[in-house]
């Protein structure tokens, strides 16, 4: 693939159709999107993480959080101390 192709035969034909749908009722081509997108993931204003969210072992840890069953530490010395323990 060079970098004025890309392949998406992978996507959904689906979801590809809604995406144009989209893009056309906003008046972008599919062809600006990507390349909006590439410019954005150059300058470091767009990463994986935005398209791909938090894995299940993140989501885990932040329900925990919000249920207030997290670790408070005193200090970050505290801190790693406490992370290292579990090793």
């Amino acid at each position: 693939m060079t970098p004025a192709t890309v392949d998406l035969s992978q996507v959904d034909s689906t979801v590809r159709a809604q995406v144009l749908q989209t893009l056309s009722a906003s008046g972008l081509s599919e062809q600006l999107f990507v390349g909006h997108v590439y410019r954005l993931f150059a300058q470091g204003q767009f990463s994986l993480l935005d398209l791909l969210g938090p894995n299940a072992e993140s989501l885990a840890a932040i329900q925990e959080l919000e249920e207030g069953r997290g670790v408070i530490s005193a200090s970050v010395d505290d801190l790693f101390a406490d992370l290292h323990a579990i090793d």
